[in-house]
């Protein structure tokens, strides 16, 4: 039931990606790791490489927290380049409540930089860290997870958190990453519900300044402009992927060498974690998706050499490629997916004429822990419908023209797999197969950096 082409850490637990970037034509992406369980805690940095973004290779854990400094969790972070091309890393260093550090309410924001300049070691500073003072009289919490870049003469650092109980982004400036000045709140929430903007992302697209944050839910996509007084005027706002808790949740976004923004997300498990447990692993990536803005919103399109893990032929199993094209017309189109030979155990994923793209996990599973609650979302159509499903084991994405819906799902009978689509009219139709072992063809990566 392990995916094999989607990231996954050996074993033990794995939440968001950290501090994604490619040095010297390699990609590293760390991202929060508890090397004792496969459940939450003890948050680490991990780490694995690749040089295409598809094959992955995990080293050793890159950060661990500083006892003797006081820290117990390794938040989430990131990376921005300087402009020699040096990375630097950033993330929110927790302590003890009896410290006043806990997460809550003492937060701070902490310096890593590679030791002796090889990324697989990253080692930590409290020097010139980023403490609550920063904000004058200004009460926050859950203040956490800095995303750095450089933007025209200054870098800018964006941190999600709490307001009065309302979601917010803050905006802070620095002329050299390390003396930092809080100045403005970005983005805070209408409604008092106590769900904080983590993971926030500030990029740059296609002339547009795009913000991407994770609610507790379904992650959100702003897409607007950023003047010289550091005002964002929001031009389009919608969610990103609905997936949430139940497939996508904390995407992190990076430039690579090749100038392409790409965005990899966190796919948490929804069974629980006595099965967590029970499978000695939690938690998978998303594919890598190259972001765009098109008429003032975000598109996301697939890696275009996904299809180089798949060998073409008829998915009988749970682990392919997919892609539908068809005419508006054919509307409703139904994929039936990890079926069982008898039908009573299946995941149906439907787009309708109206464009709403519904993944119904109701009958996904014959066990009882996995959440099996819906996910949709409304996509906008053409006259032309370009769908691209990649089934992983337990882990589904779907992309319709740029819009994507991801989830979890987790078939209990030996033979449930395939897929079978059903529309109203004809439908031209692309599989790819990919079989255990061909997951990592480019493994054993000896470059230090």
């Amino acid at each position: 039931m392990k995916p094999i082409y989607h990231f996954t850490p050996a074993k033990n637990w794995m939440n968001d990606p950290n501090g994604l970037c490619q040095v010297d034509g390699l990609y590293h992406m760390y991202f929060q790791y508890n090397p004792s369980d496969s459940v939450w805690g003890d948050m680490h940095w991990g780490h694995a490489v690749s040089r295409d973004l598809l094959h992955w290779e995990e080293r050793e854990v890159a950060m661990a927290p500083a006892l003797e400094k006081g820290e117990i969790h390794c938040f989430s972070g990131g990376c921005c380049k300087d402009e020699n091309g040096c990375p630097h890393f950033f993330y929110t260093s927790v302590g003890r409540k009896e410290d006043g550090r806990d997460a809550r309410h003492g937060a701070q924001q902490w310096y890593a930089e590679p030791a002796e300049g090889r990324l697989n070691h990253l080692i930590q500073t409290d020097v010139q860290a980023l403490t609550m003072e920063i904000h004058g009289g200004l009460q926050l919490k859950e203040w956490r997870d800095p995303c750095v870049l450089r933007w025209k003469d200054q870098y800018l650092m964006v941190l999600g958190g709490l307001r009065d109980e309302r979601g917010c982004v803050m905006l802070y400036t620095s002329p050299d990453m390390r003396c930092w000045t809080y100045r403005r709140m970005l983005v805070e929430g209408d409604q008092a519900d106590g769900a904080a903007y983590e993971c926030p992302n500030l990029f740059f697209a296609d002339g547009r300044a795009v913000l991407l944050y994770s609610p507790y839910g379904a992650v959100e996509a702003l897409v607007g402009e950023l003047d010289d007084e550091l005002n964002f005027r929001v031009l389009s706002h919608e969610v990103l992927d609905p997936g949430g808790r139940q497939g996508f949740y904390a995407p992190q976004v990076f430039q690579d060498e090749q100038n392409r923004v790409i965005m990899l997300g966190w796919m948490p498990e929804c069974d629980g974690d006595e099965r967590a447990r029970q499978r000695g692993f939690s938690g998978a990536m998303t594919l890598p998706r190259i972001l765009s803005v098109r008429d003032d919103r975000l598109h996301a399109a697939p890696l275009d050499t996904v299809w180089t893990l798949a060998e073409e032929g008829e998915p009988r199993g749970r682990h392919y490629l997919a892609q539908i094209r068809c005419a508006r017309e054919v509307l409703p189109l139904q994929l039936t997916l990890h079926a069982s030979p008898d039908g009573t155990e299946k995941t149906v994923l439907t787009l309708d004429p109206e464009g709403v793209l519904t993944l119904d996990r109701s009958c996904s599973s014959w066990d009882e822990e996995p959440d099996k609650s819906p996910i949709s979302r409304s996509v906008r159509l053409r006259e032309e419908i370009d769908l691209f499903l990649a089934a992983d084991g337990s882990a589904l994405e779907c992309c319709v023209d740029g819009q994507w819906l991801s989830g979890r799902v987790y078939p209990s009978h030996e033979q449930s797999g395939g897929l079978h689509v059903q529309a109203q009219g004809n439908v031209k139709m692309r599989t790819g197969v990919i079989r255990r072992g061909m997951e990592c063809p480019s493994a054993g990566y000896t470059d230090g950096k």
